[in-house]
């Protein structure tokens, strides 16, 4: 579903980053829409596995349901009515909250992955992942603090507001920041939205590109994650959908 949040405002960051990362910064006034330009990444699913596919992708115009948006997509959307959306990475449940960006009420969860969880030298401290359209219900036992380990189960996929007029999807967003100072405000929705003025947003195909650069430059291959697998030196993300090996 539509999801820029017209939060992101005044001065824009757009900065090149691995595989064409393109970033918007965190910082300004609600109530401007700010460009997001695409990343040129494009995802590339396992033969062995059956993993949901990405149904909207990052910077795209074309929603879910084959629409067109009225604003640039900020992350990407995923996944069929009932499947587990898992962590993405280590890390650590950073908020949990009833959010509303005008599809009605539903939860939204917001992770933050320390550079080091993540395997990586260099680069921003801090990375977000935020899940929404979740049913708060799935979410609420998590509290800020607890820790979240690669492959775990958050929520199932559900629709945007639960509202079943729409089709459905988990969106999720990926941002990085220097720092970890959130402050919160209400949305014109009447709904809490955090805000961190070092955070920018990135294309999540660009975490999901690490652990395996695409030889081309565009074609991210998707590593479902592998309960078997050891990830001890595994860099970036692995699949938030959980996928069958076939």
């Amino acid at each position: 579903m539509l999801f820029f949040r017209r939060r992101l405002v005044g001065a824009i960051a757009l900065s090149l980053c691995l595989f064409a990362m393109t970033t918007i910064s965190n910082s300004g006034n609600e109530g401007e829409a700010s460009a997001i330009e695409p990343s040129g990444l494009r995802p590339v699913y396992p033969a062995e596995y059956d993993c949901s596919p990405i149904t909207s992708e990052y910077a795209s115009w074309i929603d879910v349901d084959g629409t067109r948006r009225d604003e640039i997509h900020s992350g990407v959307d995923a996944g069929r009515l009932g499947e587990w959306v898992i962590a993405p990475g280590p890390g650590t449940v950073r908020a949990v909250w009833r959010a509303n960006w005008k599809w009605g009420s539903e939860g939204a969860l917001m992770i933050r992955h320390d550079r080091q969880d993540l395997n990586l030298s260099n680069g921003p401290q801090f990375y977000y992942s935020e899940f929404d359209h979740l049913d708060f219900n799935e979410i609420k036992h998590f509290k800020p603090g607890d820790r979240i380990e690669r492959g775990q189960r958050l929520a199932r996929v559900t629709r945007p507001g639960e509202n079943e007029s729409y089709l459905p999807e988990v969106h999720w967003e990926v941002w990085k920041a220097d720092h970890d100072k959130l402050t919160w405000r209400e949305n014109r929705y009447g709904a809490p939205d955090w805000w961190n003025d070092s955070a920018e947003l990135v294309d999540p195909l660009s975490m999901l590109a690490l652990q395996n650069p695409p030889a081309d430059g565009k074609s991210v291959l998707i590593t479902p994650f592998d309960p078997g697998s050891d990830y001890s030196g595994f860099r970036g993300f692995t699949y938030i959908i959980a996928c069958k090996r076939k």
